[in-house]
């Protein structure tokens, strides 16, 4: 999976007709599971829709409810006349915040897969803010090749704001006033002793555009306040790919903790402003 920048605008899309469909679907658990990693958990289902132009039914599954910060979707796809599961075809989707006075997207990832990984298409939205089903959408874009026929979709849904907050936005001035989103992907499930840590790194380049921050070094700096100590054995996050940095941080014990994520360009220390809470 890579992480994809938006270009496309609303304009591009409306040569494709919007699903009919306005309604959003209240989350439920499902069958599906899904290895997140950590855990293999029960997905929730999120939503619903047509696909008007490329003959296809959408349905979107989740591993939690829609929150601020780093979200994985996954989409099963079916033929809307016969109901069949199509597993072949090439699937996008970009996030839409509809703000009344103006409109913004959200960093995306989008596969350039075109075979479904056990039967679903993978994508991951980092939401921005929080906002009712009004105001954020999702706009799904499919190339049917089964029929050979592509055409969109819209999907209303609920964000609401992590809680601790597994976002972070800062601008850095000693990076030509960057706009830096910082996302928490891991740990989910953090407990006492060595975790895998994971942070996300995109940075704003227009309401419609966001990219992956591939040419940072960090560094955590783990802290328990109510103690006055941190703990050893960490492990700085480094690049994997597309803006994805991943280490390994250590809880020595119960409690809250605050990971300071310190940011390094060109070996000069850019920003030291953002940490992550986390009660174990």
């Amino acid at each position: 999976m890579k992480h994809s920048v938006i270009a496309l605008t609303l304009a591009a899309l409306t040569f494709f007709s919007y699903s009919c469909k306005k309604n959003t679907i209240k989350p439920e658990e499902t069958t599906p599971t899904e290895n997140a990693g950590e855990n293999t958990v029960n997905m929730i289902k999120i939503g619903e829709t047509f696909i008007n132009g490329a003959s296809a039914k959408a349905v979107i599954y989740g591993l939690k409810e829609p929150e601020t910060g780093y979200n994985e979707f996954y989409i099963a796809l079916f033929d809307s006349a016969d109901g069949s599961r199509l597993s072949r075809g090439h699937f996008d989707l970009i996030p839409m915040m509809d703000m009344g006075s103006m409109k913004h997207s959200a960093p995306v990832e989008n596969t350039d897969d075109s075979t479904t990984t056990n039967g679903y298409f993978k994508t991951a939205v980092i939401f921005s803010m929080p906002g009712t089903s009004g105001q954020w959408s999702l706009d799904l874009y499919f190339h049917n090749h089964k029929n050979e026929k592509h055409g969109t979709g819209k999907l209303a849904l609920e964000v609401k704001a992590s809680a601790p907050s597994k976002f972070k936005s800062t601008v850095v001035p000693k990076d030509n006033n960057t706009s830096v989103y910082i996302s928490l992907v891991s740990p989910s499930k953090p407990t006492v002793g060595i975790n895998d840590f994971e942070v996300i790194l995109s940075k704003r380049i227009s309401a419609m555009q966001y990219a992956p921050i591939d040419d940072y070094t960090l560094e955590i700096e783990p802290a328990m306040p109510s103690m006055g100590h941190g703990s050893p054995n960490n492990v700085n996050p480094v690049l994997t790919t597309g803006g994805h940095y991943k280490g390994k941080v250590n809880f020595t014990m119960s409690g809250l903790w605050q990971i300071k994520v310190k940011i390094y360009k060109n070996g000069n220390l850019i920003s030291e402003d953002q940490y992550f809470e986390i009660t174990i």
